[in-house]
């Protein structure tokens, strides 16, 4: 039986958490929480708008934003390297469709991606220090159009400040290779043709955290 790719992020996940339950060097828990802006993601709004338009309807009104709410704990070790994980940036659409038919409903989509990394803190000691991290992101994603998800490396840079203060600051830039395939609508020739076409729905990510 072929296994989904959840099965080997699943065993990602659990191989990071034997690693940090074993780690004598563990010192440091760190939990920043900020804000996400998407690059990718307004590939994923045109499609719905492209979506719907091909169907025959019009969009009325649509609720989305390219930026989503991050939080992304991890283990600071006495050698400077991290283990940690992630959830967000969080994003959702809601179209509200109408036709001349005169039905109307909504068409949605929902993300919530999910990732498992490992990195490095240049100056662990220091007010201010650089970092690296890697890993694998999967986006637990649905909506009317989403057919799968395939999980895809997940690798950041960043800055972090006021280390030893009780709130730090975090800046962050991030690359997301996850893929999510959705239906793809066209109308032609008086019909409509359904195809698939996947999306990188983050690409590059910018962060600003506060870190407590």
């Amino acid at each position: 039986m072929q296994k989904k790719p959840g099965f080997y992020f699943g065993l990602f996940m659990l191989y990071l958490t034997l690693f940090i339950g074993n780690s004598a060097q563990a010192n440091d828990w760190r939990f920043p929480v900020g804000l996400t802006a998407m690059t990718g993601y307004s590939d994923v709004v045109d499609l719905h708008e492209d979506n719907l338009e091909a169907q025959g309807y019009s969009v009325d009104t649509s609720t989305y934003w390219p930026v989503g709410v991050s939080f992304q704990p991890y283990l600071l070790l006495d050698n400077g390297m991290t283990v940690g994980g992630g959830l967000g940036p969080l994003a959702f659409i809601i179209m509200d469709k109408s036709s001349r038919r005169g039905d109307d409903e909504d068409a949605d989509f929902y993300d919530v991606p999910i990732n498992g990394c490992i990195g490095y803190t240049f100056l662990p000691t220091q007010d201010i220090s650089p970092y690296v991290k890697g890993g694998l992101m999967y986006h637990i994603a649905g909506g009317g159009y989403v057919e799968s998800v395939t999980p895809g490396l997940f690798g950041a840079v960043g800055v972090e400040f006021l280390r030893k203060r009780m709130v730090g600051v975090g800046l962050e830039i991030s690359y997301d290779t996850s893929k999510i395939e959705f239906e793809k609508f066209t109308y032609s020739d008086g019909r409509v043709r359904r195809s698939e076409k996947e999306i990188e729905p983050y690409k590059l990510m910018i962060s600003v955290s506060a870190i407590f």
